[in-house]
């Protein structure tokens, strides 16, 4: 049954995966724009930062048009590698699932560039004065993504 609707499921999960990140993406701005919110004291808040780079402000320091279409172009392949990967005939499960929550992660940061030049970040954890990077749904659901593409890869090798 899994292969007969494989295609249908992997639009369907991507897009799943996008609108959250959209929806909260949507709600946050507003309730964050001008002040910070605390959720647990001196643990996490949710905050409002427009991110120009990648992960963790990287590539922030590149100049605007060239770091827009680097970033751009980087997010489009990275959506249409995972496509072709998640519809082959020996994507398993796991691997599947990790395929759509990066190329649904990427849609949604894509969808930021195209549409504000930066990502909307909002996540801020931290422990007295060190602040973890902020981040937003998209960018946790790359990261699960890529690791379950990763346990994947290394559970065939064993």
């Amino acid at each position: 049954m899994f292969r007969k609707y494989k295609y249908v499921l992997g639009v369907l999960l991507t897009l799943l995966f996008f609108a959250i990140d959209w929806v909260s993406k949507y709600y946050l701005a507003r309730l964050t724009v001008d002040r910070t919110i605390t959720i647990i004291p001196n643990f996490f808040n949710l905050v409002y930062v427009q991110n120009s780079g990648i992960a963790f402000g990287f590539l922030a320091h590149l100049s605007g048009i060239y770091r827009f279409i680097f970033l751009i172009a980087i997010s489009s392949i990275v959506v249409i590698i995972a496509f072709y990967f998640m519809f082959r005939n020996d994507t398993s499960k796991t691997l599947f699932v990790g395929l759509t929550m990066l190329a649904g992660g990427a849609l949604g940061n894509l969808y930021d560039r195209v549409l504000h030049g930066y990502v909307l970040d909002f996540f801020d954890f931290y422990i007295k004065t060190y602040h973890y990077p902020a981040f937003n749904f998209a960018d946790s659901f790359i990261t699960i993504g890529i690791l379950l593409i990763l346990y994947d890869r290394i559970s065939k090798k064993n």
